[in-house]
């Protein structure tokens, strides 16, 4: 790994996962072949014109920029607005996949929704707050939704 970093400012709740389901350091060291690490092969770019590297003062997620065969780090280290979003994107998803495989199941035979979401956050290094177990919950009632509508029309 470089010591060239990059800084995201994402949900709380999805910066603190990611960095928990990635070892619980920060930063974070994206592991070779990973969707994140071919997402920034992919896309790493030299910064634009003589802007200066942002230093991400209110960052909640810095992910140390691998070292690739073609893309020295000193040289690409920039990742553009819509490469971000492609990497926002793709961490959603996974949440999004993680949180439903974990809770499905259990959920319907439990109808204690509040604690399951509670000890889920708790076991994937989320801190609890309002904010944060509200957007959870908010992700997964709509993921239940889908699958029940989608249950109810066949």
């Amino acid at each position: 790994m470089s010591q060239y970093l990059l800084y995201f400012k994402f949900e709380p709740y999805l910066a603190q996962w990611f960095i928990h389901e990635m070892g619980g350091t920060s930063p974070v060291e994206l592991p070779r072949g990973s969707v994140e690490a071919d997402i920034l092969k992919l896309f790493l770019a030299k910064q634009p014109g003589e802007q200066p590297i942002a230093l991400g003062d209110d960052a909640n997620l810095v992910i140390a920029i691998p070292t690739f065969k073609h893309k020295d780090p000193r040289t690409y280290n920039y990742l553009p607005p819509k490469a971000v979003n492609c990497l926002h994107k793709c961490l959603r998803s996974r949440f999004d996949v993680q949180l439903w495989d974990d809770l499905h199941q259990v959920h319907p035979k439990a109808k204690m929704l509040k604690e399951l979401i509670e000890a889920w956050m708790e076991s994937h290094g989320i801190e609890f707050d309002e904010t944060n177990w509200c957007a959870i919950s908010k992700r997964y009632q709509r993921k239940r939704e889908l699958y029940l509508k989608k249950k109810s029309q066949k």
